[in-house]
């Protein structure tokens, strides 16, 4: 059974505030119940503050979003991207739900330092840095980067979520 979440109005807007992307609806078609979850909770934090650190519920860093995010779908994913990466099943063809790694300023692609949650095609939703509210933004595919940031891999953490 596949989740759909229509984002209209007010909340594309929002998403798509600074980014350069014109749309007045998003729809993502999530590969579970438990990554549609995953995915609405990610989309409330909308706006809120980067914290490092930050688990929620007012603030959050990269990896606290993730980590809330799939809690809120049923699944325990471990606090830092570096231990998101390692512990969680690799994918190659990302899905809406999953979770998508970089390099980032403090991590290799052997141990990322970046996460974002994977919404559809080339976007997420990320805590990006301090001064970046949680926001949507784009992310290259390895095959062919082009200038957005290119990721190092995903993982899907549905597998460990309750239905």
């Amino acid at each position: 059974m596949k989740g759909k979440l229509v984002l209209l109005g007010a909340a594309a807007a929002a998403l798509y505030a600074g980014g350069g992307h014109n749309a007045a609806a998003v729809t993502t078609s999530a590969g579970s119940p438990a990554a549609a979850r995953a995915i609405a909770y990610a989309q409330q934090q909308i706006g809120k503050p980067y914290q490092w650190g930050g688990t929620g519920p007012d603030a959050f860093d990269c990896s606290g979003l993730a980590l809330m995010s799939w809690r809120a779908a049923g699944a325990s994913l471990e606090r830092t991207s570096q231990e998101q990466w390692a512990s969680e099943p690799h994918v190659s063809s990302p899905q809406p739900g999953d979770l998508v790694f970089f390099a980032g300023g403090d991590g290799t692609p052997t141990s990322p330092g970046h996460v974002g949650l994977v919404i559809g095609h080339d976007l997420m939703i990320e805590a990006y840095a301090t001064g970046y509210p949680v926001r949507v933004s784009t992310f290259g595919l390895p095959s062919s980067p082009d200038g957005d940031q290119v990721p190092v891999g995903f993982t899907d953490p549905a597998a460990r979520a309750a239905a």
